[in-house]
């Protein structure tokens, strides 16, 4: 009762808060939870909250039960004792005294409410709790996977992915939910690969049927998304006809496939039928080669040991590997050690929010769908904030001055950054231009998470300890497009990544000139 009390003051001091303050109500509800693998370790601890409460309210649910199975037999007992009344008086007093006193008392537990003090606590958790945005971007990671990587459902769905056998499965519910989620977008070539899943599981998994009701998951759900999938991808109608006249057969006593079926004959009696959309397919072949392992360049690209950028190289030269010449990217091998790394993601963890766009329209940073991931910006005072500092201009012999801070990344569900480029492409007098990109790899990645630059074909797998580096701008100042580069989709792993964006007014002395290419005309 205790206990009880105390959470109603709480949440009623809550419910002040959210009065008084409108927008922290809307914070807590935004968590983002699909941008970062690392918080979703926080649902889990909520999730174990959540079920231990849940064990709570079964216990006490038990205790109700073993309270009347007690009360059913004494009272089949006390009746037993009663049946001798007639030659012994005595024996009524028992069952007097039983009816007079035992029942009210039972009565007052029936009347007891159970569960209200864990759904109290429920209820305070639920802004905790995933929203419907974080479904829809986990949704879409796992859409971008798939493409991507030219993964099928089935495959999906029995955690084979790439030929790799990982331990998970999906049920009926998440077939499902994908499936509604892709034809509510239109793909219905995609929505009919899931939807098929989801029948199957369905159908494999009889003995849950009841269960699957409960939660909202019925045959007649299942069936009329198929049929409407179906309907968008065939001309011929005769098809999704003769599918729910099927399911019709094999549930002859669900009445909810019936009525769907005459929806059916009705839209394609009066010619309601929805158009099918034709989306022109990408060509996605080059993605798929080259985020699924490393491409590379010509074969007159070399590693060396690199002694000639800072003079205290020449005491600890950096392994360094050429990967391109036109744009000028490098990859530095075993450049920070594990110590490092885990120190790094730890000043981070605590920071990380939603990462962010510039948009050169509106001049200010928004959210982008096209970058799935939450970052965190690190204190330049910490010790070895100050030494990858000095760490980065060994590496690229460039001033750091008036550069952007150092940041640290951690990719979400199928965490990707779409194709971009780090300069902007609008002249603005107030934003100064990155010159160059420093990636630093804080993890390795199992399956995915390539840094790929389409226009040179070329990717990069990440590799804890290692740096990528490369050069935005040409040797006027402008943007070059070759350095169009992408986060590939993350399939298996957790992606941490520190990048170093590098401007370009303070290097008026660092940055040799480079002299213009002149093409020799042949007479």
């Amino acid at each position: 009762m205790h206990e009880l009390l105390k959470m109603r003051r709480v949440k009623c001091f809550l419910c002040l808060i959210f009065l008084w303050f409108p927008s922290v109500t809307l914070e807590n509800l935004d968590k983002n939870y699909a941008m970062s693998i690392y918080d979703l370790g926080e649902l889990l601890n909520y999730n174990q909250v959540l079920v231990n409460h849940l064990e709570d309210y079964a216990d006490k649910l038990q205790q109700r039960v073993y309270l009347v199975d007690s009360f059913v037999e004494i009272t089949k007992e006390k009746m037993t004792q009663a049946k001798g009344i007639d030659s012994n008086p005595l024996s009524s007093f028992p069952l007097l005294r039983h009816m007079q006193y035992d029942w009210p008392n039972i009565l007052w537990h029936l009347e007891q409410r159970l569960g209200e003090a864990q759904a109290t606590i429920i209820s305070l958790l639920h802004s905790e709790l995933p929203t419907a945005k974080d479904l829809d971007e986990t949704l879409n990671g796992l859409y971008r996977i798939q493409v991507i990587y030219n993964l099928n459902g089935s495959a999906m769905s029995r955690g084979l992915l790439m030929g790799v056998q990982h331990n998970y499965s999906l049920t009926p519910f998440e077939g499902y939910t994908i499936a509604k989620y892709l034809a509510e977008g239109g793909d219905y070539g995609g929505a009919k690969d899931w939807i098929s899943v989801a029948l199957d599981l369905y159908l494999a998994d009889g003995g849950n049927w009841d269960f699957y009701e409960q939660q909202g998951l019925s045959s007649d759900s299942l069936y009329e998304l198929y049929v409407e999938v179906l309907d968008n991808l065939s001309e011929d109608k005769e098809v999704p006809l003769a599918m729910m006249t099927e399911a019709i057969k094999r549930y002859p006593e669900n009445h909810k496939l019936e009525r769907a079926l005459t929806r059916l004959e009705m839209s394609n009696r009066i010619g309601e039928e929805q158009e099918t959309q034709k989306q022109e397919a990408d060509d996605l072949s080059t993605y798929f080669r080259c985020c699924s392992r490393e491409c590379r360049r010509g074969s007159r690209l070399y590693c060396l040991y690199n002694t000639t950028a800072r003079a205290f190289l020449r005491l600890a030269p950096l392994k360094m590997e050429l990967l391109s010449l036109e744009p000028y990217v490098v990859l530095y091998h075993d450049v920070l050690s594990d110590r490092e790394m885990f120190v790094l993601k730890s000043l981070a963890k605590n920071n990380l929010v939603r990462a962010v766009t510039y948009n050169e329209t509106e001049k200010k940073y928004s959210e982008d769908r096209h970058r799935t991931t939450k970052a965190g910006w690190l204190n330049p005072r910490h010790k070895i904030i100050r030494r990858m500092g000095i760490l980065t201009e060994d590496m690229t012999n460039l001033d750091l001055e008036g550069s952007e801070e150092f940041q640290v990344l951690n990719y979400g569900i199928g965490g990707h950054y779409a194709p971009h480029v780090d300069y902007f492409s609008v002249s603005d007098p107030y934003l100064p231009d990155r010159i160059a990109t420093l990636l630093f790899y804080l993890s390795d990645v199992p399956l995915g998470g390539a840094t790929f630059f389409p226009m040179i074909d070329l990717s990069v797998i990440p590799k804890k300890g290692t740096v990528l580096m490369w050069y935005n701008l040409d040797h006027r100042g402008q943007g070059m497009e070759t350095t169009f580069h992408s986060a590939c989709p993350v399939v298996v792993g957790s992606r941490w990544v520190m990048t170093k964006w590098i401007n370009q007014p303070p290097q008026l002395f660092r940055r040799p000139c480079l002299r213009e290419h002149t093409e020799k005309k042949v007479a």
